[in-house]
């Protein structure tokens, strides 16, 4: 719960990092370290943009420490002249034996079938488990609402922890795949008020 010396209404804003090269080859893409694409640092400038315009007071700016985000957030402390903190509770899932695999060598992997039927609980040969995002996520939370200090923080991160922050609000954190999308360079928002959590905003591209 907020505490009652916070602003009445704080906002999580969630931006997935720009298209890399890895997504523009439709490789799975975790701990591995590529640059962002030339169209998705066009359109993290226009989401950069959009963020400026809506919301005049900024109080930090949060990212994953990957190359991807860390470009991401580049751009838009940029825009809203406020420093990047990087935060390792912000990676993406460690794919493990995975990394860089593309859908057909996926399909291939002995593992697959079990990894269809409930990829939020799978873990990945060689690495982690969604699951270790998820509680990843939870810790990111707690310290940010120990904090009384703010009132929107711009969270640079990656498809899964921006999946669970969407689904600790709507109460799905146990399902087995999310019923919604997370494109790259789109922005979610989390709404904290003194009582409730809701999304305000969800995948928007600008």
């Amino acid at each position: 719960m907020v505490s009652a010396k916070s602003p009445a209404n704080r906002r999580l804003i969630l931006l997935r990092h720009g298209e890399s090269t890895t997504n523009r080859n439709r490789t799975l893409t975790g701990r591995i370290d590529p640059l962002l694409t030339r169209r998705g640092k066009l359109l993290t400038v226009r989401a950069s943009r959009y963020i400026k315009k809506r919301w005049s007071r900024i109080d930090a700016l949060y990212c994953s420490p990957l190359t991807r985000a860390v470009e991401t957030a580049r751009i838009v402390s940029q825009k809203v002249k406020v420093p990047i903190l990087k935060d390792d509770l912000l990676l993406e899932t460690n794919f493990g034996k995975w990394e860089g695999l593309g859908k057909d060598d996926l399909n291939e992997q002995p593992e697959w079938d079990a990894y269809a039927q409930d990829p939020f609980h799978f873990h990945f040969p060689g690495g982690e488990s969604p699951q270790d995002v998820k509680k990843r996520v939870g810790l990111f939370k707690q310290k940010l609402l120990r904090q009384n200090d703010w009132e929107n923080i711009i969270i640079v991160t990656h498809y899964t922890p921006i999946v669970f922050f969407i689904l600790s609000v709507i109460g799905n954190e146990d399902d087995h795949r999310a019923p919604f999308t997370i494109d790259n360079s789109s922005i979610s928002v989390v709404k904290l008020t003194d009582t409730s959590a809701y999304i305000e905003m969800l995948n928007c591209i600008p």
